[in-house]
């Protein structure tokens, strides 16, 4: 009894200090909130949007834009259990919904896709001319630094303005290489190479020293196999001078790939960069698997077999032993016929050249059993009963995914800082860490593995193709679309309203009264690496937020960077950016996913469940902001 007496003074002494705590939190947790209101998508237009609108899994945090699938495309439904019904968008102050547009700019490189259209309105997107400032998002070709300066808070482009550092050939092969020479055995991802006609004289010594080596000569400006040509280390001296004096790379030749059934094959793997600063990779759950027509043998005398040693659509399509089977759900009358309506409407020419890594014409097929093109599923069922690591096989390549972006980032990074975007729509001051999130990317991986399981990259694709020239692919090219747009985050707002929001700001910033968007760190990129959730400020929260949210919506995505176990990769970062170190201390102190705190119903993302240990309910999450705060969730009111 005396104990618990003495217990009770010690429990009211400490309430003025928890409520004192507690009052600050508050302060923290508001200021978190994103520079956006329910006012700014109050529709201005006499005619509503029909959007969507998809629940934070925060409180205090605005909703995105939902892009369901195409119901064409025969995609299984969505999960829509956190979509807000017409009563919850009206408790956000959202009376009417925005109309949202769209900008698609086509080009020689950019194409007109159905996937990408047809996402757009299945969600109630309009589409703008080029030249208007009214889209969300723009698709097109690469964006100027300066384009990017003009968005509003809410705009963005489907391009990073310096990524042909991962698309052309040569700058991929110098930024590999370089980071090679620095660390030999990581970055030993790309076969060994030269760039013609500038190291003309090097590939001739190595092919002295190497001379039962078989080589691959790739042009710069050419693709779909277009060009290509191998060579044995004895070349005619016609043939070397010729080839050395044109714009190309030439590499050592994979001349031990793994096979398929006796088949050489490469890998498209579809890879999604929503940021540099932070670096945010997320791979697609779907890929493909593109088979060679001939049996392969090495041998020199084979060499000019394209169809043996190449592993393109437009190439192998030709063949009569190319085996296109379609999706096993659909009947196959029918989906021969789609198909040809999907070319038909698609109007893909295999004329089509991109100095970009343009495969803009490469029409994929999905096979079942014995075919010439196959899924990624299937590839893991047939390794697995060969006996293969499959798991340790995609490990190996997204190890290659994530070290190939860092080898770019820095030039990357730089030209999008080039195009820094401070504007906000808020009429209090912001803090982050960096400025707007103004691009994404979708990058077409292609990679050649070899009979030690060692994945190889051929390319990485710029402008990868969404044609759809079977149901499979549309199916998958659809979900693919639909996912990326979910998952970037999009927010409803009305267009009129937030550019008089945007110019007022510009105005007051230009006067010296006003600057809204603060960069602002709590520490440096030293101390960050051992700081602790008590001392991150709001600009550091507000980053793990987004962070977090942004993962709970990945659909058919896996985040691959960062995550457990990506501090490694910081070695590799020319410059340590603050943004990375955040995130990363963050994942080291368990805050993605520890909890303490069972709560009793589940989040889940857009396809994905949340953490067991992060288990929150619709109506947990809308009555109080969940914070890591001290290794604990505290709810925020």
């Amino acid at each position: 009894d005396g104990k618990d007496q003495a217990a009770e003074p010690k429990e009211e002494d400490s309430q003025p200090t928890k409520l004192k705590e507690a009052k600050v939190q508050e302060g923290l947790a508001r200021s978190i909130a994103p520079s956006w209101f329910g006012s700014l998508a109050n529709s201005s237009r006499n005619t509503p949007g029909e959007i969507t609108l998809l629940a934070s899994v925060f409180a205090e945090r605005p909703p995105v834009v939902f892009f369901d699938y195409d119901p064409l495309s025969k995609a299984a439904p969505r999960d829509c259990s956190r979509l807000l019904g017409e009563e919850e968008v009206q408790a956000l102050g959202i009376s009417s919904l925005p109309q949202m547009f769209f900008c698609l700019q086509t080009t020689r490189d950019v194409h007109e896709y159905n996937a990408v259209v047809n996402t757009f309105r299945t969600a109630g997107f309009e589409r703008v001319s080029v030249g208007s400032p009214k889209f969300s998002i723009y698709w097109g070709p690469h964006p100027a630094p300066e384009m990017l300066r003009g968005f509003n808070p809410y705009q963005k482009a489907n391009h990073f303005p310096g990524s042909w550092q991962l698309g052309r050939k040569d700058l991929l092969g110098k930024n590999i290489y370089r980071m090679k020479r620095q660390f030999p055995k990581d970055y030993n991802i790309l076969p060994a190479g030269f760039t013609l006609p500038e190291e003309s004289t090097a590939w001739s010594q190595a092919r002295e020293k190497n001379p039962s080596s078989l080589w691959i000569w790739k042009p710069i400006n050419l693709s779909c196999g277009k060009g290509i040509r191998l060579f044995s280390s004895s070349i005619p001296p016609g043939v070397e001078k010729k080839i050395t004096q044109r714009a190309g790379i030439v590499q050592r030749y994979v001349d031990r790939p793994l096979l398929i059934n006796g088949f050489k094959f490469d890998l498209r793997l579809y890879v999604v960069v929503t940021s540099f600063d932070p670096l945010k990779v997320y791979i697609y759950q779907e890929g493909l698997v593109r088979l060679a027509t001939q049996k392969y043998q090495c041998s020199a005398d084979s060499l000019e077999e394209r169809t043996m040693h190449l592993t393109n659509y437009s190439i192998n399509k030709h063949a009569a032993s190319y085996k296109q089977n379609l999706d096993k759900k659909e009947d196959d009358t029918k989906s021969k016929v789609e198909a040809a309506e999907a070319d038909a409407l698609e109007g893909e020419s295999d004329e089509a050249i991109s100095d970009l890594g343009d495969d803009a014409n490469e029409e994929e097929t999905h096979a079942v059993g014995d075919s010439s093109k196959w899924s990624l599923r299937q590839l893991e069922e047939h390794l697995t009963a060969q006996g293969v690591d499959y798991p340790l096989l995609m490990s190996r390549i997204e190890d290659v995914i994530i070290k190939t972006l860092i080898a770019a980032e820095p030039q990357i990074v730089n030209t999008w800082h080039q195009g820094a975007n401070y504007s906000t729509a808020s009429a209090t001051a912001i803090q982050q860490v960096t400025p707007n999130q103004t691009c994404f990317e979708i990058y077409g991986f292609d990679v050649m593995v070899d009979e030690e399981l060692q994945p190889w990259l051929l390319e990485v694709n710029v402008f990868p193709s969404f044609s759809s020239s079977s149901p499979y692919d549309k199916r998958i090219k659809t979900q693919l679309i639909a996912d990326v747009f979910t998952l970037i985050g999009l927010m409803p707002y009305d267009h009129d309203t937030v550019e008089k929001t945007c110019k007022e700001e510009l105005a007051k910033r230009l006067q010296g009264s006003s600057r809204n968007l603060v960069i602002s760190r709590s520490h440096t990129v030293s101390t960050i690496r051992t700081a602790t959730f008590k001392s991150f400020g709001e600009a550091e929260w507000r980053l793990i937020l987004e962070t977090y949210e942004e993962n709970m919506r990945r659909g058919h995505f896996t985040r691959i960077f960062p995550r457990e176990g990506s501090g490694f990769y910081k070695q590799f970062f020319t410059t340590p950016r603050y943004s990375n170190l955040v995130l990363d201390r963050w994942i080291q102190l368990g805050g993605e996913i520890s909890s303490p705190c069972e709560l009793q119903s589940r989040v889940v993302s857009a396809e994905s469940p949340a953490p067991q240990s992060m288990v929150v309910g619709k109506q947990i999450a809308r009555s109080g902001l969940l914070f890591f705060w001290h290794n604990e969730i505290v709810p925020w009111p």
